[in-house]
Parts: C-alpha cells; structure tokens; sequence
C-alpha cells in the first residue's frame, strides 16, 4: 500500500502548516527553560508540520497508517537537500526517543533538547523558503 496519496496543492493549507510549524519551533525554545522532554517533542512537532507543508507543497499528503511519521520524514528526505541526511538522521532519532518518552520511559537532557530545538529552527526555516521558491 503506497504511504502516500495525491491531493491538490492549496497554498492556504500549506502557509498555515508551515505558521504551525514555526509556532512548534517557538514554544520548543520557550519550553527548553522549564522542561527538557517538552521542548524535544514540540520541536519534533515542529518537524513533522513543516515536513507535511512540504509534502502538501508537492501535491501529496500521508495516507493515516501506522509508520506514517516514517512516511513523512522518507518524503522530507527525498525532495530536499541529500546534504541533510545527517539531520534526518537526527530527526528519526527524535522519532524514536519521542516515542519511548511517551510510551515508556526515557530521559532527554538538556544537550539532546537544544540539539533538538537548534535542528527544528533551521529545518523550519529551510522548508519554508523551499516552499517559498516554489509556491507564491
């Protein structure tokens, strides 16, 4: 079964995914102060909306399936900069820690979470102008 599915490209929709998106990355930062586990998951969210903006930019959006998170950082990785496997490499880290922290137990430290937060910022801020230059 494919992990995607076409749909036509609505710049509405793909502005507010990447306004989400930057929204994610800021409260990641404001939460690095209070807690660290907070701040790695909202920048991991950060991550997966400006991924699906670019997904929607191209026309395509994930089918709702389990491995769907997988599916969309695939899709990221694909259209983008192959200079990047390293971060995306650090984004599927993300994706596992972030599910043993929610499903059992795991520690993020204050390092791992700014780590976190930095990569988000600039992934956020890279999709966007990729998107920029291809959707007015």
């Amino acid at each position: 079964m494919a992990t995607t599915k076409p749909q036509k490209v609505d710049p509405k929709q793909v502005k507010q995914f990447l306004v989400d998106a930057e929204r994610k990355a800021v409260a990641a930062r404001k939460n690095l102060a209070i807690d660290e586990e907070t701040a790695y998951q909202t920048a991991y969210q950060a991550v997966l909306k400006a991924s699906l903006a670019l997904m929607l930019s191209h026309g395509q959006r994930p089918r709702v399936q389990l491995g769907h998170h997988i599916a969309i950082l695939e899709f990221a990785q694909k259209h983008l900069d192959p200079a990047l496997a390293p971060t995306f490499d650090l984004f599927d880290r993300m994706r596992r820690k972030r599910n043993d922290a929610f499903y059992d137990i795991a520690i993020i430290g204050e390092v791992e979470a700014e780590e976190a937060v930095a990569a988000a910022e600039n992934y956020q801020k890279m999709v966007a102008a990729d998107i920029r230059m291809r959707i007015s």
